[in-house]
């Protein structure tokens, strides 16, 4: 099975994107799972998005781009359902007969998309998710090797390692931090069930709530062993630069956003195509582990919602012919 598929989760569901569409479900108050499908922008289907080193890039921006729009999607269903009726049954009757709603099996409702969000406010919440993420892990602990510059007498290779550990803990802590609340405790029991449907499909096993069970909650694709990588070449991308003034470093940070991403794509991809390589297995394992922070057990009511968001992806895919491009899985 080629690694078609990726996915992210979202508020009370998951988001599934094959080459051409994407798919976001999430489960209802009614307890009904609520499911949109539609196909992935053409502007972020590129010819290039195929050439090695540049769809690091593309990928980037494609993850958080469609990531956006499905959490704003998914957040739209959550205020709707606080305006519910209070009867389960009069909550269900509601959803179903919105306009343009349709009622589909096993409890699952396609919804239509009323609105929308605009483009601009997408971009909104990109760039500032963009800015905060360059200065919590790129700019900040270049002020604290600054720091220890003039304090110390540590250099090169030393003040490299001392900024891996500060990027990393800064990783770490601020995960463990929003692991406290119960709304993201349970958007990372829905990162595994995402992880579980992946795995799941590309061991070849039938989608049902007990294969997907089975499967192992952590997978070597996620954006979370992308950023471990992204971390370490970061560091990499200036150690022979750290006794250049600070704001030189600050500044080739930023100019190898993306050629970081891309190198981390390339790496990410070999780890995952040869998953059962003794060496690629060690070269996922930190990243596997730090899974273990952004990924929960999800319950089976959690693994049907990302099963729904699969199987639409792959059916709205089934039509479409040519080769697929692999996607980074949340």
């Amino acid at each position: 099975m080629s690694n078609l598929y990726g996915g992210q989760a979202v508020i009370e569901g998951v988001m599934m994107r094959g080459p051409h569409h994407f798919a976001v479900a999430a489960r209802r108050a009614s307890g009904e799972i609520a499911l949109t499908c539609e196909p992935v922008p053409k502007i972020l289907r590129p010819a290039w998005q195929k050439l090695p080193f540049l769809r690091g890039g593309f990928s980037l921006v494609d993850a958080m781009t469609l990531g956006t729009k499905s959490l704003f999607w998914a957040a739209k269903i959550a205020e709707e359902d606080t305006r519910l009726p209070d009867s389960v049954a009069d909550a269900a009757a509601r959803a179903q007969s919105a306009p343009g709603n349709v009622a589909l099996a096993n409890g699952v409702v396609a919804v239509k998309q009323s609105g929308g969000v605009s483009d601009t406010l997408i971009g909104g919440a990109m760039i500032t998710g963009l800015v905060f993420a360059v200065f919590l892990f790129k700019i900040l602990p270049q002020f604290g090797i600054e720091a220890l510059k003039k304090t110390t007498s540590l250099h090169g290779y030393q003040l490299g390692m001392v900024d891996f550990v500060v990027r990393f803990s800064i990783f770490t802590i601020y995960i463990l931090l929003i692991a406290r609340m119960n709304h993201v405790y349970r958007v990372f029991q829905y990162h595994g069930a995402e992880h579980k449907a992946i795995n799941a499909l590309e061991a070849g096993k039938e989608l049902t709530v007990a294969n997907v069970r089975e499967a192992s909650r952590l997978h070597p694709r996620c954006g979370t062993s992308f950023l471990v990588i992204v971390i370490f070449l970061s560091v990499l991308a200036v150690a022979f630069f750290y006794d250049r003034p600070l704001w030189q470093r600050i500044l080739i940070q930023l100019l190898m956003v993306f050629p970081v991403a891309g190198v981390a794509f390339e790496l990410l991809r070999i780890a995952g195509k040869f998953r059962s390589n003794p060496i690629m297995a060690a070269f996922s394992r930190p990243g596997m582990w730090t899974q273990l922070l952004t990924t929960r057990e999800p319950d089976d009511s959690q693994i049907e919602v990302s099963i729904a968001s699969l199987k639409a992806a792959m059916a709205a895919e089934s039509a479409v012919s040519g080769n697929a491009s692999e996607t980074q899985i949340g």
